[in-house]
């Protein structure tokens, strides 16, 4: 940094300011060029001088490029003196870095869970390995986070035997579905029907009911259900259990209302 005024007015030559800032003086000759970063002052023969102003423009133009923005956009949104655009584009990016944070936090908690399994006893039943990546947390890509925070909330009131319950009886239930389809079985059928009871009931006590959340679940198992049902079904095929199986798990669902 350079001084050529008072010493609580600090200027900046544009070979200071690039080392400062570790740009390049063709850069901010560039962003002069273009009308993004105009130095405030000029000496007499000439050389640009930066003021503090300046920098904090520098700082903003920055941190917009770090969020992905091109120039061009950066100077529209710079250019509202209001600061209402630039507010708004910020505003989202930190939304988006929260969703990110939160995302993180929920893989590393689960990958923290999954050690504690392994330096544990075995467990035997393959739906254990599914609530282990969290009761809740399997479906984390198609939740809200306030969905998942209330489903966090709804794992812990369960305790400790209602979600080991729970993590033996919705395999149970999709099993038996499961042949009713291949059979081919009309989903109000008493028996179905019954079963579709039960899936309502693990609907209630996994999620409290709320239809969003439910809708959340069925668009996980529509693509990644495959994976689950290896899972339920080591042993068997599951080529055959495609959009149909979970069309016919909604009627069988709405038949049992």
């Amino acid at each position: 940094m350079t001084g050529t005024g008072h010493a609580k007015q600090p200027r900046w030559s544009v070979g200071a300011l690039a080392k400062v800032t570790g740009l390049t003086v063709r850069t901010l000759h560039h962003y002069d060029e273009l009308g993004l970063l105009r130095p405030s002052e000029r000496t007499h023969s000439g050389h640009r001088r930066y003021t503090e102003p300046d920098v904090q423009r520098l700082y903003r133009i920055r941190l917009l490029r770090q969020l992905g923005m091109s120039l061009e956009e950066i100077g529209e949104v710079l250019a509202d003196p209001s600061h209402g655009p630039l507010r708004g584009v910020l505003v989202g990016h930190l939304d988006r870095l929260d969703d990110q944070v939160w995302r993180l936090e929920a893989l590393r908690r689960q990958t923290r869970g999954l050690l504690d399994q392994l330096d544990g006893p075995p467990q035997q039943d393959s739906g254990g390995l599914l609530a282990l990546l969290g009761c809740t947390g399997i479906f984390d890509d198609y939740l809200t986070k306030e969905q998942h925070e209330f489903l966090d909330g709804r794992s812990a009131g369960l305790g400790e035997i209602g979600r080991k319950e729970l993590d033996a009886e919705w395999p149970r239930v999709l099993v038996a579905i499961i042949g009713h389809y291949r059979a081919k079985t009309p989903p109000d059928d008493p028996e179905v029907r019954e079963l579709g009871r039960r899936l309502a009931g693990i609907g209630r006590d996994f999620a409290g009911g709320d239809p969003a959340i439910l809708a959340s679940m069925s668009a996980f198992f529509r693509t990644h259900g495959h994976g689950v049902l290896r899972d339920v079904l080591p042993d068997e095929p599951v080529s055959d259990l495609g959009d149909g199986l979970w069309d016919y798990v909604g009627r069988v669902h709405a038949a049992a209302r």
